[in-house]
C-alpha cells in the first residue's frame, strides 16, 4: 500500500469514495509538527483515513463541526470492545497507546459503566471544590517562583521542568495523597515513557508495570492509613462494590497521568507564545488594565496549541455517515484536536495567537460531550494562577531560539521538550 502525505491537487477522492483500508496520510509517530499535520489533513477533508504506527489505521477528524457530531453521536463508543481490529488481534500488543486505550477507566467505558466510574471524580472536581484549591495552587506557585528567584543572574533555567511540570504534578499528587517525592518522580518518568511514541517496547512495558506497581502501593498505604484525599475516597467506592480492583487501579492511573501531563503542556505552550510576542505580553501586563486577561490567554493557548494534539479513539457501533464519509462498524476515529483548534471555519485567522481572542473557548482541547475532561476546571485554574504570577514577578528572556526547540516525541502530547530562559525579578 503506497501512502502519500499530501495527494496532488485534484486527486483527493470524494467523501463517499474514502475507505479506511486506503489511508491518504501517514501520521508522524514523533508528533514534531502538529500544526503542519493538521493543516495538511484539513486540506484533505473533514474526515480523513490515516495510518498510524505499526500500522494501525483510523479516521482523523479535522473540523470542529464534524468532531462535535461524532463526539455526541449515539452510535459512537469509547470501549475497545467495539474496535474490530483489536477484537480480531490485528493491533500489535506493544502498540504505544494500547495500555491507555484498554485500561479499565472512564476513558474506555460507555453508558452506565462510564457514569459509574465518572461520578466519584465528578463530585471531586466540581467548580466549587476546584475553586477551594486556589489558595493551595497559589502557595505552590509562590514556592516554585521563590526557587526561580534564587537562580544566579544570567543562568538559564528550563521553565518546563522547573515550573510548568512541578506545579500540576504537586497539585495532583497532593489531591491523591501521594506524599512520597521518590514516587512522584518515578510516576513522572514512567508517564513520559508511556506517552512516548519512540520508546522501545520493553521500556514502555516496564513503565506500565512501574505505574501499576506504584498505584498498588498507594492503595495499600491508604487502606492502612486513610486520609482526606481522592485515593481514600475511591477505595470507599471500591468497598461499596461500585468499583472493581482493576477499575480502582485504572482510575488512579488515568487521573495521575492526565492530572499533570496536559497541564504542564498548557503552561509551557502559553509561556512560549507570550515570549514570542512581547507586544501582546506588554498589553497583558499594562497597569490599570480592568478585566483579568489571563483566562483569555489560557483559552487561546488551548485553542492554538492543544496540549493533547490528538484524542484516541471513538469506535462505530454501527455504520455512521458524517460529511458524506461512512465510518463502518468497528472502525476507530481519532479527533485531531490540533487541527480543530486552527479550523478556519470555526476561528477567524486561526494561525495567529491572539491573547484576547473572542470565542477562543470554543476549542475542543478538553473534548466535548459525555467524555468532556473532568479535570478542565483544575487545569484552567492552575494555568491562570501560574502564568499571571510568573509574568508579573519576572522579566523573562528566551535562552535559545524558541522556534528551533524540538517537540516532545509523542502521538498526542504537544509541547516543546524544554523552555530555556533567563529570569529576573521586576
Amino acid at each position: 500500500m503506497e501512502l502519500v502525505e499530501a495527494p496532488a491537487p485534484g486527486r483527493v477522492p470524494a467523501p463517499h469514495e474514502l475507505e479506511l483500508a486506503r489511508p491518504l496520510y501517514r501520521i508522524d509517530p514523533r508528533g514534531h509538527d502538529f500544526p503542519g499535520e493538521g493543516h495538511a489533513l484539513r486540506a484533505l477533508g473533514p474526515i480523513v483515513p490515516v495510518e498510524l504506527p505499526d500500522p494501525v489505521v483510523a479516521w482523523a477528524v479535522t473540523r470542529r463541526s464534524e468532531a462535535d457530531r461524532l463526539l455526541t453521536h449515539p452510535d459512537m463508543r469509547k470501549s475497545p470492545a467495539y474496535w474490530r481490529a483489536y477484537r480480531d488481534g490485528l493491533v500489535p500488543k506493544d502498540w504505544p497507546l494500547l495500555p491507555i486505550l484498554t485500561a479499565e477507566t472512564m476513558l474506555t467505558q460507555d453508558g452506565e459503566d462510564h457514569a459509574r466510574l465518572r461520578q466519584p471524580m465528578q463530585r471531586a472536581f466540581t467548580a466549587h471544590r476546584v475553586e477551594a484549591l486556589r489558595g493551595r495552587v497559589e502557595d505552590i506557585t509562590g514556592e516554585l517562583l521563590d526557587t526561580l528567584a534564587a537562580t544566579p543572574p544570567g543562568e538559564r533555567v528550563d521553565l518546563r521542568a522547573t515550573f510548568a511540570f512541578q506545579l500540576p504534578v504537586r497539585v495532583i499528587c497532593e489531591l491523591f495523597g501521594v506524599d512520597d517525592d521518590d514516587m512522584r518522580r518515578q510516576l513522572a518518568a514512567d508517564t513520559r515513557l508511556l506517552l512516548s511514541s519512540t520508546a522501545p517496547p520493553g521500556e514502555r512495558l516496564g513503565a506500565q508495570a512501574g505505574v501499576l506497581g506504584a498505584m498498588a502501593r498507594l492503595i495499600a498505604s491508604k487502606r492502612a492509613l486513610p486520609g482526606a484525599d481522592l485515593t481514600t475516597a475511591l477505595i470507599r467506592e471500591f468497598d461499596r462494590g461500585r468499583l472493581s480492583e482493576d477499575e480502582l487501579t485504572g482510575t488512579l492511573f488515568l487521573m495521575l497521568i492526565a492530572g499533570h501531563e496536559t497541564t504542564q503542556n498548557l503552561i509551557t505552550n502559553a509561556i512560549r507564545r507570550l515570549l514570542q510576542d512581547p507586544g501582546q505580553l506588554s498589553l497583558l501586563l499594562a497597569p490599570g488594565r480592568g478585566e483579568d486577561p489571563w483566562p483569555g490567554v489560557v483559552e487561546e493557548s488551548l485553542r492554538y496549541d492543544a496540549p493533547a494534539a490528538t484524542t484516541m479513539f471513538l469506535y462505530a457501533a454501527r455504520d455512521v455517515t458524517v460529511a458524506g464519509v461512512t465510518v463502518r462498524e468497528g472502525e476507530p476515529v481519532m479527533i485531531h484536536t490540533a487541527a480543530i483548534g486552527r479550523d478556519d471555519e470555526a476561528f477567524p485567522h486561526p494561525h495567529a495567537f491572539v491573547a484576547d481572542r473572542a470565542g477562543a473557548r470554543r476549542h475542543r482541547a478538553f473534548g466535548h460531550g459525555p467524555h468532556h475532561c473532568l479535570g478542565a476546571p483544575l487545569a484552567r485554574l492552575e494555568a491562570r494562577v501560574a502564568l499571571r504570577a510568573l509574568f508579573e514577578r519576572f522579566t523573562i528572556t528566551p535562552g535559545e531560539p524558541l522556534d528551533d526547540v524540538d517537540e516532545v516525541d509523542s502521538l498526542s502530547s504537544n509541547a516543546p521538550v524544554r523552555l530555556l530562559a533567563r529570569v529576573q525579578e521586576r
